[in-house]
């Protein structure tokens, strides 16, 4: 679909100003989007792969968000995926390094998480 500006200056009239600055918002995060380094692919596999080394089997990461601020990154979800699949805790990517932020006691934050996570779903 090919949209001239024109077209686009004649959508963007009919919307009220907080319909306009969402439209600015995300037109924003796209622009974000393609001038990080690090796509959310590779937050993801660079999440998959850690959980997988130095965390424990049965994780994986999940879909990434992007999160522009002063230092933008991608907050990946830790996903069990047995006995139970859901989210358990959450990984950040720096978007321009593509440093894990995480510390030497994560591994067992997320350890915990997940005992908590799998605790909570077998008692419903």
């Amino acid at each position: 679909m090919t949209v001239d500006y024109e077209q686009l200056e004649a959508i963007l009239v009919q919307l009220t100003p907080d319909e306009n600055q969402s439209v600015l918002h995300f037109a924003e995060f796209l622009l974000q989007q393609k001038q990080v380094p690090v796509n959310k692919r590779m937050a993801r596999r660079k999440v998959s792969a850690w959980l997988v080394r130095d965390v424990g089997n049965l994780l994986l990461g999940g879909d990434p968000e992007y999160l522009a601020g002063e230092r933008s990154l991608w907050r990946v979800p830790v996903l069990v995926t047995h006995p139970r699949r859901g989210c358990a805790a959450f990984v950040d990517v720096d978007a321009y390094t593509g440093d894990l932020l995480v510390t030497e006691d994560t591994p067992e934050e997320i350890r915990r998480n997940v005992q908590t996570f799998l605790a909570s779903t077998t008692s419903n």
